[in-house]
């Protein structure tokens, strides 16, 4: 079995801590993450990547700085993060072009578990997700069911519901194949998310 990095294993306990603090045991966020972190209790094929960013990283550092300093649940899982950030190869949505270019440039996201990760797993995939001030990241959908872990201020939409802001101690759990979106506000919206079911 290969051998995870201290700053990883750092990483996957304190954002499974963070769900588990944040929810109770038989809510559909905490029994996916159960699934997710249950997969992942034996490494998979390490996948070194290069690092690499992107022009919405510029907002990282502050991201980080406002999250460890919070003071709330997630202050821990900020500082793995904040731990673990130098290695990620960060890149933007494919298409984001498209959208605009308030988003396209506005945005950056990184894979840590999962294709493309630092770490293989089947059925898992991890990441982070960055958005500048003002900055929708548009509707979207997938097969996996996702839950989110904010970091910072920010708003989630699904379907045509209202936009709702979990704030600093809260999560998101998105049902598989519902549509979806967040946007950031004056701040940077700083969040890590993890998938059931690639």
């Amino acid at each position: 079995m290969p051998e995870r990095s201290a700053t990883l294993q750092a990483f996957l306990a304190s954002m499974h801590a963070t769900i588990q603090a944040r929810t109770h045991a038989s809510d559909p966020a905490a029994l996916a993450a159960g699934r997710i972190f249950a997969a992942l209790e034996e490494s998979g094929s390490s996948n070194p990547r290069q690092p690499k960013q992107v022009p919405a990283c510029a907002y990282l550092e502050d991201a980080l700085l406002a999250a460890t300093q919070a003071g709330r649940s997630g202050t821990e899982h900020a500082s793995a993060l904040a731990d673990l950030a130098p290695n990620l190869a960060w890149y933007t949505r494919p298409g984001s072009d498209d959208v605009d270019e308030r988003f396209a440039t506005g945005h950056a996201n990184a894979t840590i578990i999962g294709t493309g990760g630092l770490e293989e797993c089947p059925n898992v995939r991890i990441g982070v997700s960055l958005l500048a001030p003002d900055v929708h990241y548009p509707d979207h959908r997938h097969p996996p069911e996702e839950v989110y872990v904010p970091l910072s201020p920010g708003a989630w939409r699904q379907d045509d519901g209202p936009w709702r802001e979990p704030g600093l101690d809260g999560i998101v759990y998105n049902p598989p194949n519902i549509l979806h979106a967040m946007r950031s506000a004056s701040a940077p919206l700083l969040a890590t998310w993890c998938l059931w079911g690639e």
